[in-house]
């Protein structure tokens, strides 16, 4: 891809080197928190459930209820650096003045661009209202091309522009520097010559989607817990390695743990669809029965949770359009067979609509006397789905236009500048 000229000189003085935090830093910094998570086993209390960075997904009041049922460390979802610095509207929508509540840590800030000026900027406003910061070098959307950040980060003239970000925000700051990152598409040979230049340029953790930027929707697959294994090794005793991919359960938590030999895993979208994933429920001890909450119940105590956590004030996402893409996925399941619920999530624009959503599945399950222990993922599986074009599966068709119509609504809604970077996509 092409590169632009290097950033003008920064203001900063000449670092003495980047700062080094002990290896230990994440597991004494969640014991440091244990007693929020007594639901927690002890066994897990310094191994870290982690819910990813997720635009207008990992919002505030998801990242609360997400705690509340069994994840003990929380992202924030992807903040854009630039306008984040530029744009005090931006910037309400993202951050508290005073930082966010208690209770939400703790807490890793996630931002993505290019410019290591623009990153140690708007990392120092928050510095010291989280417990680190993170570079996404994850996200593999076209808009991230376009903006060059995300996976294509890692692409660009040859790694050195990431790890020369890196070293200069390890060199400049007080929190731990991590970064998300996914495998390079020219394969994990590559990959690893460069996970090693970034914890030498002072990275203190590294997050590793086992997927190249190419595997995303339909052509996702498994992702390489092999390849995961093989940066532990190189790494794994200087710093903390999280697994990212392939985690629909307890069970698949465990297995990933035993085969990297990673420090703690994090979950996208299945613990988005349902957040008690970090719970022995839905899993071979449980007969795969759900033993925990039911989708029902988890899109009550999220609501409970906006009331008082707006997501679009200082919580970190977009509004009623947020809390409609969260009912989408607590109740995929519900939305693919009864086509008037998902017209009413549609139409949800007030809090009254979202309510009246509820009490529509609530009646339905009466009535057809729902049990909540037969309940499965469903919209974590969807790219898992065989497609048949001659198929009449209507409901898959529907969702399919639905999902095309969500994302024109976010390319018309998402705001622009003049960087010709908008901060729509997150890292899934």
């Amino acid at each position: 891809m092409a590169t632009m000229a290097a950033s003008p000189p920064s203001d900063d003085p000449p670092a003495a080197g980047p700062r080094r935090h002990p290896r230990t830093w994440l597991a004494d910094l969640l014991a440091s928190h244990a007693d929020r998570y007594p639901h927690v086993p002890s066994s897990l209390r310094t191994t870290p459930l982690v819910v990813a960075p997720m635009v207008d997904a990992s919002d505030l009041p998801y990242r609360l209820l997400a705690r509340r049922h069994g994840s003990n460390l929380c992202f924030t979802p992807m903040i854009h650096a630039r306008m984040f610095t530029e744009r005090p509207g931006y910037r309400k929508k993202f951050w508290k003045y005073h930082g966010m509540p208690a209770e939400d840590r703790p807490l890793i800030a996630q931002f993505c661009g290019h410019d290591k000026d623009v990153l140690l900027k708007a990392m120092k406003l928050v510095e010291h209202q989280v417990d680190g910061v993170d570079v996404n070098c994850g996200c593999p959307q076209g808009i991230a091309k376009r903006g060059r950040y995300g996976a294509y980060l890692m692409e660009e003239e040859g790694g050195d522009r990431i790890v020369g970000i890196v070293k200069h925000l390890a060199a400049n700051l007080d929190v731990p520097v991590s970064v998300k990152l996914r495998i390079l598409p020219s394969g994990i040979e590559d990959s690893l010559v460069l996970y090693k230049r970034l914890v030498d340029a002072g990275a203190a953790m590294l997050t590793i989607h086992g997927r190249t930027r190419l595997q995303k929707q339909n052509l996702t697959g498994e992702a390489d817990w092999d390849a995961i294994r093989r940066v532990v090794e190189l790494v794994g005793e200087r710093v903390p390695v999280l697994a990212n991919g392939s985690i629909s359960n307890m069970d698949d938590v465990k297995r990933c743990l035993e085969a990297t030999g990673a420090d703690g895993i994090m979950s996208s979208e299945a613990v988005l669809e349902y957040p008690p994933l970090f719970t022995e429920t839905n899993v071979a001890s449980t007969e795969y029965k759900r033993t925990g909450p039911g989708r029902l119940q988890i899109a009550e105590e999220y609501l409970a949770l906006c009331k008082q956590y707006m997501p679009n004030e200082g919580g970190q996402g977009s509004g009623f359009k947020c809390i409609r893409a969260h009912l989408h996925r607590f109740l995929h399941a519900d939305l693919q067979k009864h086509t008037q619920v998902r017209d009413a999530v549609v139409k949800a624009f007030d809090m009254a609509a979202v309510e009246n959503v509820i009490a529509m599945v609530r009646e339905i399950y009466e009535r057809e006397g729902h049990v909540v222990e037969e309940e499965q993922l469903s919209w974590y599986v969807r790219h898992r789905r065989e497609w048949d074009e001659d198929a009449t599966d209507s409901g898959f068709v529907e969702e399919k236009k639905a999902a095309t119509a969500q994302e024109e609504e976010e390319e018309e809604g998402c705001p622009c500048d003049v960087f010709g970077e908008v901060c729509v996509d997150g890292d899934y």
